[in-house]
């Protein structure tokens, strides 16, 4: 497993996996329509392309065929927007090499916290890595009741 800065070649496939991680991985914690209209979301390149072209950090986990296996960000704030893994990545220690390396790119950067808005799965991954939760979040995503959790960890 490799891991790389995000090249503007990536959204394609970064896309494609985040659709995926949603619709395989997101069963165990979300209903059908949920993961639906979640994923829809996703259903070309050009909105990842935008934000992860934005000058924030975006770190990816690739395999050594260089396909993307997951992928991570930092926004300036110390805001964690984007985690997702491909399903044949989930637990296979992609996903903590990628958080491992954000965080400490995170401290030689001087921030004080991270915080984060997590999906039900990604709660479980962060709780382990020693965020807190704020609170749950309820909101409605294109007329679709959805959760979240506001989340974060103190560095220091």
């Amino acid at each position: 497993m490799i891991i790389r800065e995000y090249r503007e070649g990536d959204a394609a496939g970064l896309t494609k996996l985040v659709r995926t991680s949603i619709t395989v991985l997101g069963t165990r914690d979300y209903d059908e329509e949920q993961l639906r209209t979640w994923a829809a979301r996703f259903s070309d390149d050009t909105p990842l392309k935008k934000r992860l072209g934005d000058g924030r950090l975006v770190l990816v986990a690739e395999t050594e065929g260089g396909q993307p296996a997951a992928f991570i960000d930092l926004e300036a704030d110390g805001h964690i927007d984007f985690l997702y893994a491909s399903p044949a990545a989930a637990g296979s220690g992609a996903v903590e090499a990628l958080y491992r390396a954000l965080e400490e790119r995170a401290r030689m950067a001087a921030h004080s916290r991270l915080y984060t808005e997590a999906s039900e799965m990604a709660r479980r991954f962060f709780k382990r890595r020693g965020f807190r939760v704020l609170g749950r979040r309820d909101f409605d995503m294109d007329g679709v009741p959805m959760h979240n959790f506001a989340m974060e960890k103190r560095l220091g």
